[in-house]
């Protein structure tokens, strides 16, 4: 661990620290009799520097605070890698990013042991020095962050025995003060570091999920560091009333979301009750969620919410809600869940405590409406309050967003975006800008939300994403590149650059002045009679299509009837064999 200045939270000025208790925006608790509120309607007490800004979908950015001589954080590079201190009221307690589980994986069909025609490297795979540094900062962190679990265990013991003291233990208060306070740096200091790789590598998928797992973990240990404080701040202003010193904490939550009307939200949400050293509370209620709209007023024909209670785990503390469903359309507004639960202490007090709102969702009633509504999302939790943002923060969001409009489990993504796919991004879309604006995003999802669209919703398509039957984002040039000395008949699948959400088949063709052409599949090539691997099925200038490997990124060349006939409709599949009176092309 590293060495701190006790001295540290005693330079800060007091208005500062009440600034910053006032941002901190995770509310005082239980809420108290008359009398026991008393003490809270005084000025607050100095409360931690809270986390800054950042999108939902990123790691949290921890306040300013001094760097200590720690050789991981000295050395890393990404510690203090932006420029500017982190904006204000943001809401450390409140809030902080916190980083859940996206989607499950889906099944697909194997086509591991289909013959290949041929194969050939597509592009090599880049190693990439900077990926190397970041795994292990991130394996450092990880290390550190479970020493601090102990270490906050300990804090909590020891702060337990000097409450018991009563008047006795005022002496020891400051020796814990300062320990809470180093502790609260150091998790200040990690957060800032996984922000700092945030804003300045472009993270593979793996290491983009284990930072924003490890941020959600810091996060709450920065409420249970803020929940001691609080209580041990209460004692040594010398009132000995017990009030009950807990806040409701998102523990897991997803990103910020779209979600259709009447459908169950495939995602968990999951509440921690963080108490004091001194937890007397003898019994709580179920927890229940409530719908929040500051937008838009809601239906109130029917609950908004279904499933919206659950039971608390009475030794974990914990809550977790797995089948929320939303019964009213949000109408294009973003909206929030906040969960309530009523405590009882040993004193016979009992009170509610409701935790911080939700990232926001926005509840559709048809697929018509989701690329403008994932538009809104998307832009909103990139840049929150921001003009602008970095080039890799923008790319390590939306490639969050990406992965769970598609359906894939951020552990283990079966086809992330790769490393040629941003880059083509951010130099043919963003001119390779270092910064990226909100217009600039705007334009941008006038193109990729119809692409995003079209793998999420399109029969099939899905599927042949995953497997890399559609290579996706690449130029015609490259497309051309790829063909060029292949033998006719061989194509391959890409999204158009100017119709956004369709797709461009590149294939070889007979003709001597054009070897390569490039077909639009147009929307009435194919329809609910005719997906789009029956259209490529019964087009016999297709004949042999270019798989990528989404793991090593060849392409390999495959009969396109041994790839694409499980996806073909039942009642359009020829049987082997002759067909009187037909040829086959």
């Amino acid at each position: 661990m590293a060495s701190f200045t006790n001295e540290f939270w005693k330079e800060i000025p007091d208005h500062v620290l009440e600034e910053l208790y006032q941002n901190l925006g995770q509310g005082d608790g239980l809420e108290m009799s008359v009398e026991d509120t008393a003490e809270m309607h005084d000025p607050p007490p100095p409360s931690f520097s809270s986390t800054a800004a950042l999108p939902h979908s990123a790691a949290p950015l921890a306040g300013a605070a001094s760097t200590p001589d720690h050789p991981l954080l000295r050395n890393s590079g990404f510690f203090g890698s932006q420029s500017g201190d982190a904006p204000e009221g943001a809401g450390g307690g409140g809030g902080g990013r916190r980083l859940p589980p996206l989607f499950q994986t889906q099944s697909l069909t194997n086509v591991d042991s289909l013959p290949a025609v041929s194969s050939f490297a597509s592009e090599p795979r880049e190693v990439r020095p900077e990926m190397e540094q970041v795994r292990g900062t991130l394996e450092q962190l990880i290390q550190m962050e479970a020493q601090q679990e102990q270490q906050l265990e300990r804090l909590r013991q020891m702060q337990h025995h000097v409450l018991g003291q009563g008047a006795g233990g005022a002496g020891e208060v400051e020796g814990v003060q300062e320990q809470l306070w180093a502790a609260n740096e150091q998790v200040e200091l990690e957060l800032k570091e996984l922000h700092g790789m945030h804003c300045s590598v472009v993270l593979d998928s793996p290491e983009l999920h284990e930072a924003r797992l490890l941020g959600q973990r810091l996060h709450v240990q920065q409420v249970r560091l803020e929940v001691l404080r609080r209580e041990l701040h209460h004692f040594a202003s010398g009132d000995r009333s017990l009030p009950c010193f807990a806040m409701l904490a998102l523990q897991e939550q997803p990103i910020p979301q779209v979600m259709f009307k009447g459908k169950t939200i495939d995602d968990t949400y999951t509440l921690l009750l963080v108490c004091g050293a001194r937890d007397d509370i003898v019994s709580l209620s179920r927890v229940k969620a409530v719908l929040i709209s500051e937008e838009t007023t809601l239906k109130k024909s029917k609950a908004p919410l279904s499933n919206d209670e659950e039971n608390v785990d009475v030794f974990q503390r914990r809550a977790t809600f797995q089948s929320l469903k939303v019964n009213v359309s949000t109408r294009m507004s973003m909206v929030h869940l906040k969960f309530q639960v009523q405590v009882q202490q040993e004193s016979g007090s009992s009170g509610s405590i409701e935790s911080v709102a939700s990232y926001p969702i926005i509840v559709i009633t048809n697929e018509s409406q989701w690329c403008e509504a994932e538009g809104k999302i998307v832009l909103s939790d990139i840049f929150a309050s921001e003009g602008e943002v970095p080039w890799p923060q923008f790319a390590n969001a939306l490639h969050h967003h990406f992965l769970k409009a598609t359906r894939q489990d951020p552990a283990a993504p079966l086809r992330s975006l790769r490393l040629c796919e941003f880059e083509y991004i951010h130099t043919r879309i963003f001119d390779a800008s270092p910064t990226i604006d909100q217009e600039q995003a705007s334009r941008f999802w006038q193109w990729f939300g119809p692409v995003t669209q079209t793998i999420r919703f399109k029969r099939h398509v899905n599927n042949l994403w995953y497997q890399g039957l559609i290579y996706g984002i690449m130029t015609k040039q490259e497309c051309n590149a790829y063909l060029g000395d292949q033998e006719e008949g061989t194509f391959m699948l890409r999204f158009s650059e100017t119709y956004p959400g369709l797709f461009a088949v590149g294939y070889v063709s007979d003709d001597p002045q054009e070897r390569v052409k490039h077909y639009l599949v147009k929307p009435e090539d194919t329809g609910s009679q005719k997906t789009l691997p029956d259209f490529l099925r019964e087009t016999p200038q297709f004949k042999y299509l270019l798989q990528l490997d989404v793991s090593s990124g060849n392409l390999c060349k495959y009969d396109k009837d041994s790839v694409l006939s499980p996806y073909y409709l039942k009642a359009k599949r020829l049987q082997g064999g002759t067909h009187s009176g037909y040829v086959l092309l």
